[in-house]
């Protein structure tokens, strides 16, 4: 058996390590093109990013101001509650609106509502001190409010009332859609609350 053995290399030593420092220079950095793709998806990225804390904020706000209507409702049922004496009678007025701090309602005196934190107040005078200061509590929280109350006293369902509280909500755009309305979208938002005083 003869051992074969592999032929020389046509090429010199020179022309190899050229093509050797060729490769390596290609292999050792990043090209202007890589660089420029890099960036552009760098930039959708953070675009993504800014346009979803937008939303996140807006939901935010919009959070806060729905939990503070549900608590201003549940502050007028808690009053409502507290004087059971007026809101439960017949002498309960059947609408009440509210609207920019003025309460106008049938049966409801608000001319002389005295302050009856000192007390000696008759329930009619508590009813329409309460709603007052309610009133000019939503007028400061939310200018755009507009609430009503309707009350129902009649045998033999036990006396009720509907608490409505209405207002206007800015909204921004999350989708095609919406991103061609008007730029100040305003879209009217309700909430209830029924009440057994």
């Amino acid at each position: 058996m003869t051992a074969t053995t592999a032929a020389p290399s046509p090429r010199s030593g020179a022309a190899r390590r050229a093509q050797h420092r060729r490769r390596r220079a290609l292999a050792a950095g990043f090209s202007m093109m890589e660089v420029l793709v890099s960036i552009l998806v760098t930039a959708t990225g953070l675009l993504g990013f800014a346009k979803l804390q937008a939303a996140a904020l807006s939901n935010t706000q919009t959070a806060r101001v729905r939990s503070l209507i549900a608590l201003q409702a549940s502050s007028l049922s808690a009053a409502m509650i507290a004087n059971r004496r007026f809101w439960a009678s017949a002498a309960a007025p059947a609408s009440v609106s509210v609207r920019g701090g003025v309460v106008s309602g049938a049966g409801m005196t608000l001319s002389s509502v005295p302050d009856c934190h000192a007390g000696g107040c008759t329930p009619e005078q508590l009813a329409a001190y309460d709603m007052q200061a309610w009133a000019d509590t939503l007028k400061a929280q939310f200018p755009s409010h507009i609430a009503s109350v309707a009350c129902a006293v009649a045998a033999p369902q036990p006396p009720h009332c509907t608490i409505d509280i209405r207002w206007s909500e800015k909204t921004i755009a999350i989708n095609r859609s919406t991103s061609l309305a008007p730029a100040d979208m305003v879209g009217m938002q309700q909430y209830n609350l029924y009440v057994e005083p």
